[in-house]
């Protein structure tokens, strides 16, 4: 059995997953790190974290996927 990340935020809100995603490639120390284990996190965890990073994206808005990519995520099935 590997040991493959469940990829929770992915199926968690598409805008947020932007965020992290941009977070983790552009982000301070801090912020990088926090987003990282976000994105691996499993479901126990991920619900822990969560509201760190809801805070985390309201203090960094800089990491906001931009309007146009929020209208594409609006738009997808």
């Amino acid at each position: 059995m590997t040991n493959v990340p469940y990829l929770i935020a992915q199926s968690d809100n598409p805008e947020l997953l932007e965020w992290l995603a941009s977070a983790d490639q552009f982000g301070g120390s801090f912020v990088r790190s926090v987003a990282r284990a976000a994105l691996v996190a499993d479901r126990e965890n991920y619900a822990l974290i969560r509201p760190l990073i809801m805070e985390l994206r309201r203090k960094y808005p800089k990491y906001e996927p931009t309007d146009a990519v929020k209208q594409e995520i609006r738009e997808r099935p």
